[in-house]
């Protein structure tokens, strides 16, 4: 990663303080949106993690 990669990544406070209008309104679009990130994530870094087979779940 380079030095310019790091300056401009925003704080976790500044990623919640920012204003957006796709921000999760409820537990369903949170979990999808979860979803899509973990396959993302194992996807480029783990591509033999079978992430269709993790059984999702919400608890409030």
């Amino acid at each position: 990663m380079a030095f310019s990669e790091i300056a401009d990544q925003r704080t976790l406070t500044e990623s919640v303080d920012a204003p957006t209008d796709d921000t999760p309104e409820t537990a369903t679009v949170l979990l999808d949106r979860a979803r899509q990130h973990a396959t993302n994530v194992a996807a480029e870094h783990f591509p033999d993690l079978p992430v269709e087979t993790i059984e999702w779940e919400t608890s409030h």
